[in-house]
């Protein structure tokens, strides 16, 4: 349950630069891939295993919005899909159709229709289901609609979805000639005016138990990736480093990999994995015996394949079983990332990119031969501050007149 919480108190912060819009969907809750079997009534049925079939693997393109109490967050689809196309020449699996969902590692069904040329995918298909809570998100088609209230502290606007109950497929166009796959019948921009790039028609993820919705996908190509060859992936995001003060807190991390090479080509994903590093450029291992049980690998690890799914390892953030507290902290002033791509038997690698997450004394500094002369706080909209607070740009200033900026979070 701790876990929990913080999972949600995450989305609450991330849309907190949202708080005008407010979502009539539920909460940020964990996917997981697991089938009930308590009881009966609330057993579902979803494919976990890579079904027989010939396998294509694309890269995700288009836009998707993620909904939550506390507000919502538009953004480009990014990542890949596989899908499945089955000896009878006519079944399709679809890995984690949702751009939400992906790292969960489920299929759903579907079907070639109109002589080859379309993909009908049955809505209702469950993506994940939380055999804990008994609930499950499932295929939707819908659109959001952005209404307008005012009240005495002024104007905001609620995010509604309205299901589409006369929709029972989603059909996706195949384009043979350029390997494109197509999903047909969206609509939305994530670049309309603010609040406006809510409202957007397409497939939805939605809640079995109550029909919220998590997600919504519009203007979804998936294009054909080619053979992998060597090549040096571009620098992840590190975006978030959470403390919760406890090993029992479940300490995060929080980071984007876009799958690009640092010419813009795309990266094959099978062949791509993270490392994570501390302070100064030393490797983290994620131990068997602290992580193996409820990950499900069987040595220790310090190099994670893109889109492992565990108890700890989600596709943009990933837990730890230490704190900065105490005796043993899992750092001192600085996380990081670095991606590791192996095609060949040849491994290129991106920088380490890092986080500072507590100010770094000037030690380093002044062994170079150069001292502090200033510290500067900005917020994120560029305003200088007193002191930092939540994310921060510091910009050193030193004696020989040279700066540097980094995030902070205080």
């Amino acid at each position: 349950m701790k876990k929990f919480s913080l999972l949600l108190m995450s989305v609450a912060v991330a849309v907190s630069a949202m708080a005008g819009v407010k979502s009539a969907g539920n909460a940020y809750r964990p996917l997981c891939k697991s089938a009930a079997t308590i009881k009966a009534p609330s057993r579902v049925d979803i494919i976990t295993e890579q079904p027989e079939g010939t396998v294509v693997t694309y890269s995700r393109g288009g836009e998707y919005l993620l909904s939550s109490l506390y507000g919502y967050e538009p953004a480009v689809q990014t990542g890949r899909v596989k899908v499945t196309y089955a000896p009878d020449g006519k079944t399709v699996y679809i890995e984690d159709p949702l751009c939400y969902g992906e790292g969960v590692g489920t299929w759903v069904e579907g079907e070639l229709v109109d002589d080859g040329r379309y993909i009908s995918v049955p809505l209702g298909q469950y993506v994940s289901y939380n055999e804990e809570y008994g609930y499950g998100l499932i295929l939707a088609w819908g659109s959001t609609d952005v209404i307008e209230f005012e009240d005495e502290d002024g104007v905001f606007y609620w995010l509604d979805f309205i299901r589409d109950e006369r929709a029972e497929v989603a059909l996706y166009a195949i384009d043979a000639a350029t390997g494109t796959i197509t999903l047909e019948g969206t609509e939305g921009s994530v670049d309309n005016p603010y609040p406006y790039d809510c409202v957007a028609t397409g497939l939805a993820g939605v809640w079995s138990d109550d029909g919220s919705v998590a997600t919504i996908e519009w203007n979804t190509t998936w294009t054909v990736m080619g053979d992998a060859v060597p090549a040096v992936p571009a620098n992840p995001e590190v975006t978030e480093f959470f403390d919760s003060g406890n090993e029992e807190g479940y300490t995060r991390l929080d980071f984007n990999i876009n799958l690009v090479d640092v010419d813009g080509n795309m990266l094959n994903p099978d062949y791509l994995t993270y490392s994570i590093f501390t302070d100064n450029d030393q490797l983290f291992t994620f131990d068997y015996d602290t992580y193996g049980l409820n990950n499900g690998f069987e040595a220790d690890m310090t190099e994670i394949p893109y889109g492992y799914s565990g108890f700890d390892f989600y596709l943009r953030r990933v837990y730890f079983y230490r704190t900065n507290a105490g005796d043993n902290p899992l750092f001192t002033w600085r996380i990081g990332m670095q991606l590791n791509y192996t095609v060949d038997g040849v491994t290129n690698k991106s920088d380490i990119v890092y986080l500072e997450v507590y100010p770094h004394t000037a030690v380093d500094e002044l062994s170079a031969g150069k001292t502090v002369t200033g510290v500067r706080y900005y917020n994120m909209a560029g305003q200088q501050m007193a002191q930092p607070y939540g994310l921060t740009i510091q910009v050193t200033t030193y004696s020989d007149g040279s700066t540097s900026a980094v995030k902070v979070v205080k």
